[in-house]
């Protein structure tokens, strides 16, 4: 028995952390990625004690990135969310968080030009065959780290970093409305009738009425400890999983389509104490919005949850634009979420929606070999 080393850099990106690695520093079959990803993050394990995971899913992430050789295109990036109390790794959808530490990582590692004072960095994400465009700021040849934008659900503050999802409809299903419906009635099987909107913009997610589960929508972390909510969750997250084409029945969900659809629980405009122990007010928010991830609470808010939730509150006909309350006349749309405000500014033609763009910060906190058990 021996330890194999990888090298790697550790980032943050926006709310998320991953290990990145540079895709020839990996085993050149991808079949044995899944085995190595498991090990890095100490899965599986409730406190991956053994690994880079950091318990929750927003931390056991990984990204994998190379140059590219498609025209108009600098750099490929592969993501991978691995799960924490199964043995799972999914490449089925996108983070929008760890995209945005993306641009950063390929300056600073000399795949792209460092260009001042702000250079732009364009990014094929494989798992959905998406573009990405990164407006990164760079100071003597590196990615900024220091700066004042403030981003919520992370403490102080950094380097503004504007992402722009180009074109994010059908991200995996090929429809921005996988099911050809606005929204649809879902006989949730123990639990009844739920009202929902299965849509598909950056990444496939299900969009819930907190009124729906019997939860006011301002709940944070002491969701979790609610089984008859999360599992009425999942059961509503298995059936557009079904719907999508993912998975045969809702069932198997739990187990082959962990990350896919993602979950948004809407609720109207409401006052209420975010994570940090912040008074949020109902009129700074066009909607209140809850995210869950792999089975739990997400802390903030997923990136490309909020394309998603931003698009559909443009898009008459979807419940998220029934609740959502935007009488500025602006692309811009505020979400309430477990950690404050997110502002996502939405780009359409019509109904086709051109693009999302946030606001991130990103860095790097280390960089070396992450050590594994053969």
């Amino acid at each position: 028995m021996y330890m194999k080393k990888y090298p790697c850099v550790y980032m943050r990106g926006g709310t998320s952390k991953a290990v990145f690695f540079h895709e020839k520093d990996l085993p050149e079959d991808k079949g044995e990625w899944e085995e190595i990803f498991l090990k890095v993050m100490g899965t599986p394990d409730v406190k991956q004690i053994d690994g880079m995971g950091g318990t929750v899913s927003s931390t056991s992430k990984i990204a994998v990135i190379s140059p590219s050789d498609r025209e108009g295109v600098d750099v490929n990036y592969t993501f991978r969310q691995v799960d924490i109390v199964i043995p799972r790794v999914d490449g089925s959808a996108n983070c929008g968080n760890i995209s945005s530490a993306v641009g950063p990582f390929a300056i600073d590692e000399g795949l792209v030009p460092a260009v001042e004072p702000v250079t732009v960095v364009r990014i094929l994400n494989t798992n959905t065959d998406k573009i990405i465009e990164e407006h990164v700021r760079v100071e003597n040849g590196h990615a900024m780290v220091h700066g004042d934008e403030v981003i919520k659900g992370v403490p102080g503050t950094g380097s503004r970093i504007d992402m722009y999802f180009e074109n994010p409809a059908g991200s995996r299903t090929g429809k921005l409305f996988p099911t050809g419906q606005k929204k649809e009635i879902f006989d949730v099987p123990g639990y009844g009738p739920a009202e929902v909107t299965v849509m598909d913009c950056s990444n496939p997610m299900v969009f819930i009425k907190a009124s729906d589960l019997g939860i006011k929508g301002t709940e944070l972390v002491e969701l979790n400890q609610n089984k008859d909510v999360m599992e009425h969750i999942e059961r509503i997250r298995g059936m557009a999983a079904v719907k999508c084409g993912f998975v045969e029945n809702w069932e198997e969900a739990r187990a082959k389509s962990t990350s896919a659809p993602k979950v948004s629980i809407v609720s109207a405009p409401q006052d209420y104490v975010d994570m940090d122990g912040n008074r949020v007010k109902a009129e700074d928010m066009d909607i209140c919005v809850r995210a869950v991830s792999v089975g739990a609470l997400h802390k903030a808010y997923p990136m490309t949850v909020a394309v998603g939730t931003g698009s559909a509150a443009r898009i008459a006909g979807t419940i998220v634009s029934e609740i959502a309350v935007n009488d500025k006349g602006t692309d811009v749309v505020r979400l309430g979420h477990s950690s404050g405000i997110t502002d996502v500014d939405i780009k359409m033609e019509g109904e086709n929606v051109l693009k999302g763009g946030v606001t991130r910060t990103a860095r790097r906190i280390m960089d070396g070999y992450v050590y594994i058990r053969e």
